[in-house]
């Protein structure tokens, strides 16, 4: 016997929430970024309501966070500026490092990592200002805590930027025969920092994705 009861057609806002979920999985690992973009063509394409069930059927929604302390005021004077520079060869800032409230880095056939998860900051922010020129650079901003600012500048070179599930991401760069790209989706939660990337690449390629801060290993 035959089911009387008509089909519900889909919103657009009902796609977009199913199409974000899936991006949010993509973000935190669970899917691969294969695996999501068949799952947003699918929640695209859907006309009805149970069309849209099984794509994120295995997708839970993740807890809520709860809002991160704020990071505490580093005792550590911090200078105005301090930079990295690698040229054919390579520039590493991790652990304990303390960067001035503008750090340029720059790589000219070469490549540089600024990993900043156990820098010194405080509540004043940073600014990174990014140049890659045939080179690549790695800003790994998990557990920061404070608003960044990435003045990214990429020509036949690459940056890549990584930021916790509940960052807020601005990316407002451009690109001219290369691009911008915001992998990151939307936030997993709220009371996370700000972290704005703009700049231009030429040839070249900026992204953001996220990555929990548990997640070791190479950015």
């Amino acid at each position: 016997m035959n089911d009387p009861t008509p089909a519900v057609r889909a919103s657009d806002a009902e796609r977009e929430q199913v199409a974000d979920l899936v991006r949010r999985a993509v973000g935190d690992g669970r899917l691969t970024m294969v695996e999501g973009d068949e799952r947003q063509r699918a929640a695209y394409a859907a006309t009805f309501r149970h069309e849209l069930a099984p794509i994120t059927a295995d997708l839970a929604p993740l807890p809520e966070p709860t809002a991160r302390p704020a990071r505490p005021v580093v005792g550590t004077e911090r200078p105005d500026s301090s930079g990295s520079v690698a040229v054919m060869s390579g520039a590493d800032r991790s652990g304990t490092w303390t960067p001035g409230l503008t750090h340029r880095a720059v790589s000219v056939m070469g490549g540089t990592s600024l990993d900043l998860r156990h820098a010194n900051l405080d509540t004043r922010g940073l600014t990174l200002q990014v140049v890659s020129v045939m080179g690549g650079a790695n800003v790994d901003l998990r557990g920061v805590g404070v608003d960044v600012t990435v003045q990214a500048f990429a020509l036949m070179g690459g940056c890549e930027v990584v930021v916790d599930p509940d960052t807020v991401v601005e990316v407002t760069g451009v690109g001219f025969m290369g691009g911008f790209s915001d992998q990151a989706g939307a936030p997993s939660g709220t009371g996370g920092p700000r972290i704005r990337v703009t700049g231009f690449a030429m040839m070249g390629g900026v992204s953001v994705t996220r990555r929990p801060l548990a997640v070791e290993g190479p950015q």
